[in-house]
């Protein structure tokens, strides 16, 4: 049995040794159990027979609940920013989210970013809280644009999920090389672009570049899996594992019209 602990992977990239020290002043070592890149988190490990009685007793082990941050209305909520927003350990900032409707366009998943009027250090780390307890975010600044440098910024919650359930499964995460989003509803009434993930951009040498995967490429299908949308092409490459190989089924415009086209891509994985 264990206790996992999500944390910056920034904090202890370059650490030897992993000591944690608990709210009741005890200290145990950890492991970590896996990191991801594109997000700078780490998720680290501790054996139960490891903790102080008190914890191990389950009363005194806070346990941090999931917000839901892909609601159209957060934009006003309350939040508590905790952890380092200050650029300080144990520093706290009040505020409120003024807006959750940007969305950061990453490889092969987009997620949401949470702005807030709380001012803070533009090294800033840690998480954001509703006044129900529930964590809404974990703060990035490094995200925003300069005239927003000293606002607290954070990823949603919901949208980082199921990144966290895999690497809390110490389980690899596939790789594709996509960076898309969804197809508008005018784009496919007056130019014929079929729904689907549309393809902006693919990374150099990836294995979507690698089996010829275009910008401007519309994925309509991954396997026998019907794809609508970049968050379904998402959350369909997230229950695959590198080395696999998957059909994509993609329309690919050839002068007035797009034509259907399939490519076998075997998967790499990412940190």
């Amino acid at each position: 049995m264990e206790l996992l602990i999500l944390t910056d992977y920034s904090a202890i990239a370059s650490a030897e040794r992993l000591l944690l020290t608990f709210y009741d002043e005890s200290q145990v070592e950890a492991q970590l159990k896996q990191h991801n890149m594109a997000t700078n988190l780490a998720v680290l490990s501790v054996a139960l027979e490891s903790l102080s009685e008190e914890m191990k007793a389950g009363e005194e082990l806070p346990i941090v609940k999931f917000g839901y941050s892909n609601g159209k209305n957060l934009a006003g909520t309350p939040v508590i920013a905790m952890g380092s927003p200050m650029g300080s350990s144990d520093s706290v900032g009040y505020g409120m989210i003024t807006s959750s409707n940007t969305v950061l366009s990453m490889t092969d998943r987009n997620y949401k970013l949470l702005l807030t009027d709380i001012s803070g250090s533009q090294n800033a780390s840690g998480v954001l809280f509703d006044l129900q307890g529930q964590m809404l975010g974990i703060i990035t600044n490094n995200k925003t644009g300069s005239d927003m440098r000293n606002l607290i910024t954070a990823y949603g919650i919901t949208e980082l999920q199921k990144t966290v359930e895999k690497m809390s499964n110490a389980a690899p995460i596939a790789y594709m090389g996509i960076k898309g989003g969804d197809v508008p509803k005018d784009a496919n009434l007056d130019f014929g672009v079929p729904y689907g993930a549309y393809v902006e951009e693919v990374e150099m040498d990836s294995p979507a570049m690698r089996e010829g995967i275009q910008r401007g490429d519309v994925i309509t299908a991954m396997g026998d899996k019907s794809v609508s949308n970049f968050n379904m092409y998402s959350n369909y490459l997230m229950e695959m594992e590198p080395a696999q190989t998957v059909t994509l089924t993609v329309m690919r415009q050839a002068q007035d019209e797009y034509k259907e086209m399939q490519f076998d891509i075997e998967l790499g994985g990412v940190n």
